[in-house]
């Protein structure tokens, strides 16, 4: 509910907003293109149909929300390229130096092909919460204890200032043989090739303290644009534009207030993140317009 403006009118004006690049609404408030980020693809549904929707976070702003049919690596290509043709039309000597994802393949495969320089890292907390699925035919007490000395491999790991990788290297190989010890030899073999798998990513938030470290931000923004998808489900429509609709939401995401007793209370995303609004009520200003205008 917000105010007396009508869902129909909120659904409109939801769309009308989306007609506008996010890259360019965010440049203007005063937020310098982010040379560090988080990417990573939603899960959902439109219409019918599952749905996958490529997103880019930095800091409290989504500066991309993409939507696609397939979670191939050629159309998450092809949607967060988009967000890059964006960004270098604003900045021609745009570059992006590290870029965080969870690990899937063809975020990772998009990702290299369109920022061939860029330093990818993988997600600590995903590597935290896949362990125990890694450990089979044990008891859940002995599962809870290594992914707890996981935890703490990781935290250790990120309080050294100096040779971070190097030690990381050393205590990757003693937790896979521990996992072996206690686990049995069929565990510690698996959890050795995983992280075999994986440690370049890890390896990479690691070597550069300005990368991001996990992808929180990035699950807080999509699970707030995921309850926006269920309100305003009853307005999708074959005839509508769903990658309007969600840059709509991403927009109001980014530019209306949203929390009350936090730290940033009544600042949105931009105003955390260092950005400016054209007035302070300009949402006010906007139902009023839609819902009759001033009289």
């Amino acid at each position: 509910m917000i105010g007396h403006i009508s869902p129909m009118a909120l659904y409109r004006l939801i769309c009308a907003f989306g007609h506008h690049s996010l890259v360019t609404v965010l440049t203007r408030c005063g937020l310098p293109l982010p040379t560090y980020f988080l990417a990573d693809e939603k899960h959902s549904h439109g219409l019918t149909a599952k749905v996958y929707l490529p997103t880019v976070v930095r800091g409290r702003v989504i500066w991309h929300l993409g939507y696609t049919e397939d979670a191939s690596a050629a159309a998450l290509t092809q949607s967060y390229g988009a967000f890059q043709h964006a960004a270098v039309q604003q900045e021609p000597s745009y570059r992006v130096r590290g870029i965080l994802t969870d690990g899937f393949d063809s975020t990772t495969k998009s990702m290299r092909t369109l920022f061939p320089g860029a330093r990818l890292g993988t997600c600590l907390r995903h590597a935290i919460n896949k362990l125990p699925g890694k450990l089979a035919a044990i008891s859940s007490s002995v599962r809870q204890a290594l992914r707890s000395q996981f935890h703490t491999l990781w935290y250790r790991a990120r309080q050294r200032n100096g040779l971070r990788v190097f030690a990381l290297g050393q205590r990757l190989r003693r937790f896979a043989v521990h996992v072996g010890t206690t686990a049995g030899a069929a565990n510690g073999e698996r959890v050795r090739h995983w992280i075999q798998e994986k440690k370049a990513g890890w390896y990479a938030v690691l070597a550069d303290p300005r990368m991001p470290v996990t992808s929180t931000l990035l699950d807080q923004a999509h699970h707030a644009i995921e309850r926006k998808l269920f309100m305003m489900k009853a307005f999708h429509h074959p005839g509508g534009s769903q990658q309007a609709f969600l840059t709509g939401l991403a927009h109001l995401y980014n530019l209306v207030s949203y929390q009350r007793r936090a730290k940033h209370a009544g600042q949105c995303g931009v105003e955390v993140e260092g950005g400016r609004l054209p007035t302070a009520d300009w949402f006010l200003n906007l139902q009023i317009l839609t819902s009759g205008g001033f009289r």
